[in-house]
């Protein structure tokens, strides 16, 4: 089972807009995510349209730039990008995107250098700031991200990014008051921004503190349907030992996304420890790993269901299989070592 001390450095890093992540950005379903891409490319049609018409608009090369980077087409966003440069070189929002694009192509360095030069164009461009401090954090150089930030403040006092940011270098920096401090006055700034009501739900959550689903209410209120806030309320009641709730927002998720595994192996986590409901949890392990036939836990706590119905043979595969996909998964061999033990007393 994740816990909320595994998450929420990934809940830090996953706020970023430029960082990949497979569980922690916002997750969306398969028609949602064709939807969305359908409308991307019927947008980037029309942009073609003018571009041929008018083709030195540099802000067209810009806008198709930006679409072909939200399709995650970065190559080719980096083209057209080049092209609006080519064209007009002394616009700093131009640089932004070109950052944007250099994070999605894994370029960090010429990302800082775009953002750099659209300071040099722009000194008073708090977006270009913030982004800066974005990926000094990534690099944990803490002290420039905080300039930067100052410098943003110092601009517009009342932008919520900056505030979350600095919360978040507090919170690596292990001074949680202050962190929380500066979560709150982003909310107090701008009540909709979702990723401070995040942050704290999961650090309150952290803490088993009730506040946490308040936050994370929040969260979900400003996004209804996010599968990630609603998996993270679940946790907390699964951590704060509220079973039948944890279960119930498992299983809302599970109506709109029955391949949300990670609510079905929480559901079985939930069913072998603390419900003892061997049989159910096996069928709940046996889903998980349909959907991710690699998931070490789910066939390491299969196999620890099936030890604790005396199925031998289908225990020690289960522990086998883990072993496979993770050689040093010590649990695995101390289940194994169980079981040969077991099978001498019993001989």
């Amino acid at each position: 089972m994740r816990d909320f001390s595994q998450l929420l450095i990934f809940i830090i890093l996953s706020s970023f807009l430029f960082i990949s992540c497979q569980q922690n950005k916002k997750i969306e379903d398969n028609k949602s995510a064709e939807d969305k891409s359908l409308s991307v490319l019927d947008q980037i049609d029309e942009l073609n349209k003018e571009i041929r018409a008018d083709s030195l608009n540099a802000e067209l090369f810009h806008m198709r730039a930006q679409l072909y980077y939200e399709n995650e087409e970065y190559n080719a966003a980096l083209i057209d990008i080049g092209n609006a440069l080519g064209i007009d070189s002394a616009f700093a929002g131009f640089y932004i995107t070109l950052s944007d694009i250099y994070v999605g192509l894994g370029k960090i360095p010429a990302a800082l250098e775009a953002l750099e030069e659209s300071i040099k164009l722009d000194a008073e461009n708090s977006n270009a700031l913030l982004k800066l401090s974005e990926l000094y954090i990534i690099f944990r150089d803490y002290k420039k991200a905080l300039d930067y930030i100052d410098q943003a403040l110092g601009i517009n006092d009342l932008d919520p990014k900056a505030y979350f940011l600095r919360g978040v270098i507090l919170l690596e920096n292990n001074d949680t008051v202050r962190g929380i401090r500066n979560f709150q006055k982003a909310i107090d700034v701008d009540n909709d921004y979702f990723d401070a009501h995040l942050q704290l739900g999961m650090l309150y959550a952290g803490k088993k503190n009730k506040l946490a689903v308040d936050y994370l209410n929040n969260a979900l209120n400003i996004d209804p349907g996010n599968k990630e806030v609603t998996y993270y309320i679940a946790l907390y009641y699964q951590e704060t030992n509220e079973y039948d709730k944890a279960i119930q927002f498992y299983n809302s998720i599970l109506d709109d996304d029955p391949d949300f595994y990670f609510a079905l192996y929480n559901i079985g986590y939930i069913n072998l420890v603390y419900q003892k409901d061997f049989n159910t949890a096996i069928d709940y392990f046996t889903q998980t790993l349909e959907i991710n036939p690699e998931y070490i836990d789910a066939f390491y706590n299969r196999g620890f269901t099936y030890e604790l119905l005396n199925d031998i043979e289908n225990s020690r595969k289960d522990y086998k299989r883990a072993l496979e996909l993770s050689p040093n998964y010590e649990k695995a061999v101390e289940g194994l070592n169980r079981i040969d033990d077991f099978l001498i007393d019993n001989n």
